[in-house]
């Protein structure tokens, strides 16, 4: 593929930033991942810090990893952040993990940081979604879209690839390239989700990155789990069988799988939904 001349990124940044300055303040959510961290920083030259509000929105969906992705570019690229919980299991719906459950909740977490928004007469709520993410499944996009939330990043026309060289600019290690989903997808749709479960997937997840296993997911499968990630990423899996089929076992999972069939998105889309041994 042909890569993008460079003044080509040049008027994106030049048309992201005339329409942030066209709003004056903006609040935006703030997950940790590259893209929302790409359009925090535009946003702070454009319009300076103190009129930048960064959010990020806790909830039990987010693991050890996602929290690990904000405390790095905090201590690489210090700027002020503001936190917001909200727990999804309270919801009825949320814990069944529905189809629609990224879409409920997008709805909670961004309803949310627009009633903070409205607090602080902040006019512009923002997200960091991008044109290559038009290309994927994104019920998520529909709660945003009637809530007003907008993507900057999106109407300038920036796709994933050239946000990743823009960082790469600024030094950001390559991991924190990647992209990270919030730990409800790693879940079957309807499969009851508890706490304690979804913490023990997300630590299992953070075990396998700490040791330079990456891109990766770590999806649960009855009594167990199963490990998605690239040819390299199954190599090093398989050298860590002891300490890893231990630290499973720790956490009650009994079978510990590799997918052969590498790491995927929307894994859970084009099955059945499973049956719920409690109902």
């Amino acid at each position: 593929m042909k890569a993008r001349a460079p003044g080509n990124i040049r008027e994106k940044k030049a048309l992201l930033h005339e329409r942030l300055k066209r709003q004056g303040r903006i609040l935006l959510g703030f997950s940790g991942g590259k893209d929302s961290f790409f359009l925090l920083h535009q946003a702070t030259l454009a319009l300076g810090e103190a009129n930048v509000s960064a959010y990020f929105v806790n909830t039990p969906f987010i693991g050890e990893a996602a929290r690990a992705r904000v405390a790095y570019f905090r201590k690489k690229f210090p700027f002020p952040l503001r936190e917001i919980d909200i727990d999804l299991l309270r919801d009825a719906r949320m814990r069944q993990n529905p189809r629609q459950r990224c879409f409920l909740c997008k709805q909670r977490m961004f309803g949310a940081l627009k009633k903070e928004a409205k607090r602080q007469g902040i006019g512009m709520v923002a997200d960091g979604t991008t044109v290559s993410d038009l290309q994927e499944h994104r019920p998520g996009r529909r709660a945003l879209e009637k809530l007003g939330i907008i993507s900057p990043l999106q109407e300038a026309g920036f796709t994933g690839a050239e946000i990743v060289g823009e960082l790469k600019k600024l030094g950001v290690d390559d991991y924190f390239l990647t992209s990270s989903t919030c730990l409800a997808t790693r879940f079957p749709y309807e499969l009851t989700l508890e706490a304690g479960l979804i913490t023990a997937i997300g630590e299992v997840e953070h075990f396998l990155i700490g040791r330079g296993i990456h891109p990766l997911r770590v999806r649960y499968i009855p009594d167990g789990v199963r490990i998605e990630t690239g040819e390299a990423g199954m190599a090093k899996v398989l050298a860590l069988k002891k300490d890893l089929l231990a630290f499973c076992r720790a956490r009650n999972f009994t079978f510990v799988t590799l997918d052969l069939g590498g790491i995927k998105s929307g894994a859970w889309d084009d099955l059945p939904a499973v049956a719920d041994p409690d109902h």
